[in-house]
């Protein structure tokens, strides 16, 4: 399948928000529903609640990281929305991967049925 794509207009985080399943952990909230591009894609989303625009910046590269060399090869085609959390920043490497994939797992069970 290769790389993820991105989501990019506001108009397609409103559609995955509004099709998707919804999962809640500890640094993310993500939403995922199935695939209308010819790839799997993602997009993040990072309020000021969260903290300045450094803090911003670092948990969107972090989560941006972690997504980067995942390929869901044996995922259906899907939409992935990852909405932040106070804490996404500073959070040890591990305990942010171990809860991001937490959460997809779950919405994805939701969604599909998946084990």
């Amino acid at each position: 399948m290769g790389q993820l794509g991105r989501l990019r207009r506001r108009a397609e985080f409103q559609d995955v928000y509004s099709r998707g399943s919804k999962a809640a952990g500890r640094f993310v909230v993500v939403f995922v529903a199935e695939g209308r591009g010819p790839t799997s894609r993602y997009g993040i989303t990072v309020t000021k609640r969260v903290g300045k625009a450094v803090v911003r910046n670092r948990a969107r590269r972090r989560l941006r990281e972690l997504l980067r060399g995942w390929d869901p090869v044996h995922w259906p085609r899907f939409d992935l929305v990852v909405n932040v959390r106070r804490g996404c920043a500073e959070a040890p490497w591990l305990e942010l991967s171990e809860d991001v994939l937490q959460c997809l797992v779950k919405a994805a069970r939701r969604r599909w049925g998946l084990a």
